[in-house]
């Protein structure tokens, strides 16, 4: 009787053990992550007063320097499915002097990005110079160049890659195959897993996955945009605000600050 018994405890848990692989590799493409995005506020800003373009601007920026805090997190969610990936922003009661900050437009108030990986389509939403702003575009194409580095991220190993972005843009990415879907967060693509961490040094921020939740989930580029909305490509974007913000920030804060916003 014993030995039955035994046997019928080791088919058990063989099936369950199966049910449990079965359930994790039935949704590998689909799913919920959940990131925190640390903006380094006070290096984001002396950025800003090495780019300024006269004595009088950098003074003026110099002046935020003081108040601003060292760095403010913000939380981002990212669905994924096979060919879509939706990244969003989540609101949250935040220091007033980062509020300030946000309201300057000196860092973001809330991106928000959608990317259909088949089809190549880009949406974004953002706030900026007191004007909702919706960009409709192309996915970025992003050089990369893979490494042997390997960091675990949020239970997963993942591999470093080295990528460039807007023609300038250095970045460092952290994917795992383990999740075959070549999307991440914010408009970053191209990789041959789920991008889990990413560092944008000239950006002065970092975003990690703190959570994968694997389950079914739906999504939809709707979800981004309201009724009202006109969206515009990146270059009718850059153009629009370089006739309010160009001239008086200069070139290469307003490219900085450009960066932040499409990155």
């Amino acid at each position: 009787m014993r030995t039955i018994r035994n046997i019928i405890i080791l088919f058990l848990i063989l099936c369950l053990g199966k049910v449990a692989e079965g359930q994790y590799a039935y949704f590998p493409d689909q799913g919920t992550i959940t990131f925190e995005k640390t903006v380094f506020l006070k290096n984001l800003i002396k950025r800003y007063v090495a780019y300024s373009k006269d004595e009088e601007s950098r003074n003026q920026i110099k002046g935020v320097v003081e108040g601003a805090p060292e760095n403010q997190v913000l939380k981002k969610t990212l669905k994924f499915s096979t060919n879509e990936v939706l990244c969003e922003h989540v609101p949250e009661d935040y220091p007033e002097a980062a509020e300030q900050l946000m309201r300057m437009g000196i860092f973001e108030s809330g991106i928000s990005s959608y990317q259909n990986l088949k089809t190549k389509e880009f949406k974004s939403t953002f706030e900026l110079a007191g004007e909702r702003i919706v960009i409709a575009d192309s996915t970025l194409k992003i050089k990369w160049k893979i490494t042997n580095e390997y960091r675990e991220i949020a239970g997963y190993q993942c591999r470093r890659a080295n990528g460039l972005v807007l023609d300038s843009i250095y970045a460092v990415a952290f994917y795992t195959d383990q999740i075959p879907v070549s999307g991440g967060p914010s408009a970053f693509n191209g990789l041959p897993g789920m991008i889990l961490g990413l560092a944008v040094p000239e950006l002065h921020y970092n975003m990690f996955a703190t959570k994968v939740e694997l389950s079914p989930v739906t999504i939809s580029s709707n979800e981004l945009l309201k009724k009202k909305d006109k969206p515009l490509n990146r270059k009718q974007v850059y153009d629009k605000l370089d006739a309010v913000l160009g001239d008086y920030l200069g070139v290469k804060v307003y490219n900085l600050l450009m960066g932040c916003y499409y990155l």
